[in-house]
């Protein structure tokens, strides 16, 4: 028997390795903060999405 997914765990899981991502990217490195401006709210989206498809009642 297979459990289902904990979304909320999968959510801030992936919201939080972003978060960490660009933590250490800052620390190493410069971040073009316009890139990211660009790119986080399509990965909202995108985790938005997963989200919704995975409590999709089948």
């Amino acid at each position: 028997m297979r459990g289902r997914a904990d979304v909320t765990g999968l959510i801030a899981g992936l919201l939080f390795c972003v978060l960490a991502g660009v933590a250490l990217w800052a620390a190493f490195g410069t971040v073009d903060w316009t890139g990211i401006g660009l790119a986080l709210p399509f990965a909202l989206v995108a985790i938005g999405l997963l989200g919704l498809n995975l409590t999709r009642s089948s």
